[in-house]
């Protein structure tokens, strides 16, 4: 290695302040929606240009941590980290690796079907709580019966809700990534073969999930990791088929 390949980086005046406002974000120092304090007000602060204010927010801005709004009552509005942009993110990235569906249902497969084990393996007042929220998702896929739109939407509710309620949110994380990838899949597959079609799928899927439910609520761990795999790996055989089924991300989300 030579010597200048391992000199040290001296991180530039921009980045040391987009770090430490991004910390202040995170931390909940500046609340959801806040203003942060004016231009001349962090220049004061940190003791740097304008421009290097600008830098930062720029900075902070392209990771979707503000909004920067130009001239009267203007100023950078603190957004929330939300899962949602991890997502969008992800899907391009693996737009541009060329990443298959089957890559996508599988990484699904493998987050869910642990989570819907450790679901079952809960007990007392948290076993309560989970059935409590799982029972409303059936009960908004009951009522969603009759619009396959809504019915596809309640149902991709439940799926989230198996990882939610783990309370573990690196799994609600890289579940977002998947799901949200495949609720554009579904989406997509329900223009191809109809409402019809898309919805009769789902009523069966609703069927499993009530077999789920039932299964987590008598504590049995194994058949319900093993009823989710097998509910899981059928979604992806349904969305598979066809002449002209989509078969990577890229088919999906551009």
């Amino acid at each position: 290695m030579s010597e200048q390949d391992a000199a040290i980086r001296i991180p530039k005046a921009a980045e040391l302040v987009a770090d430490t406002l991004r910390r202040r974000i995170v931390t909940g120092e500046y609340d959801a929606d806040e203003l942060l304090p004016p231009e001349g007000t962090l220049m004061s602060t940190f003791n740097v240009a304008r421009t290097t204010i600008r830098d930062a927010f720029r900075m902070l801005e392209s990771e979707g941590l503000i909004v920067v709004r130009r001239g009267a009552g203007g100023g950078a509005r603190v957004r929330p980290p939300g899962i949602g942009l991890v997502a969008d993110y992800a899907g391009v990235l693996l737009q541009y690796r060329g990443a298959t569906l089957e890559d996508v249902h599988m990484a699904r497969i493998l987050v869910e079907t642990p989570a819907a084990r450790l679901l079952a393996e809960s007990s007392g007042k948290e076993k309560r709580a989970i059935l409590e929220s799982l029972r409303a998702a059936l009960d908004e896929e009951t009522a969603a019966m009759s619009d396959a739109t809504a019915l596809t939407k309640a149902e991709g509710h439940f799926h989230r809700l198996i990882v939610e309620l783990t309370g573990n949110d690196t799994l609600l994380m890289l579940s977002a990534v998947a799901n949200r990838i495949i609720a554009e899949q579904v989406a997509r597959d329900m223009g191809a073969k109809g409402k019809e079609s898309t919805a009769k799928h789902y009523k069966e899927a609703h069927r499993a999930h009530e077999r789920l439910v039932d299964l987590i609520a008598v504590g049995a761990s194994q058949e319900a990791e093993t009823l989710w795999r097998r509910h899981l790996e059928g979604g992806l055989a349904h969305l598979a088929s066809g002449d002209k089924a989509a078969k990577t991300v890229l088919d999906v989300m551009s």
